[in-house]
């Protein structure tokens, strides 16, 4: 990260300790999986992956109110939601069972799964989210996704885009397309990740 996106990588805040992660489980009353305490203990947040990272107190925000918005049982909103690939991701629009600990800034998750459906993994790294009607399963646990994202880092296959058009200096990530191709927009999150677990290999770029 430090060769490949310093800019993000200088966003990046301390980690924090095992007392914190030890509260945040009592509270929730959930068990982290070891790779997700490993990357808290490392940062808490900051600028990854092209998306905000989120701090552990973020994530438990976000975890407690998709849970709220499930608890009123918009049961209509379930039926757009299709798992790829299909029977990996429960056809919920919303539930308490997501760690959500990236954000694309508008309502859209990467998150980890922990309550699966009947062909899925528990712990396995999907997309959710307000505008993500389509779930993608990026990879079948967070080490894995985390071990994918650094070899692409590690093999160049990711473009630095400085934006125009913001105050602050604004820069935009985006991994290659097996092909070298890395598109500026994308239609859902898991275009970001191409050819990460069921996500397409091409982005869809039909709208920014």
């Amino acid at each position: 990260m430090a060769r490949e996106v310093p800019l993000h990588h200088a966003t990046l805040r301390p980690g924090v300790t095992d007392a914190a992660l030890d509260a945040l489980e009592a509270r929730q009353g959930v068990t982290l999986p070891p790779a997700l305490r490993a990357l808290y203990r490392w940062h808490d947040g900051g600028d990854l992956f092209g998306l905000e990272f989120l701090s552990l107190e973020h994530l438990e925000f976000n975890r407690v109110s998709w849970a709220e918005i499930a608890a009123d049982r918009m049961t209509d909103l379930d039926e757009d939601i299709v798992s790829h690939p299909p029977g990996a991701i429960r056809l919920l629009y919303a539930t308490g069972d997501w760690l959500p600990f990236l954000h694309d800034g508008g309502g859209n998750h990467v998150a980890l799964d922990m309550h699966p459906g009947p062909a899925g993994r528990v712990g396995q790294v999907v997309t959710t989210g307000r505008d993500e009607e389509h779930r993608f399963v990026l990879a079948p646990d967070l080490e894995t996704f985390l071990r994918e994202y650094l070899r692409r880092l590690e093999s160049g296959r990711v473009t630095v885009r400085r934006l125009s058009g913001f105050h602050d200096e604004t820069w935009s990530v985006r991994l290659q397309e097996p092909g070298g191709r890395a598109p500026d927009g994308y239609g859902v999150l898991a275009d970001l990740f191409p050819a990460f677990g069921a996500a397409p290999e091409h982005m869809d770029t039909g709208w920014p």
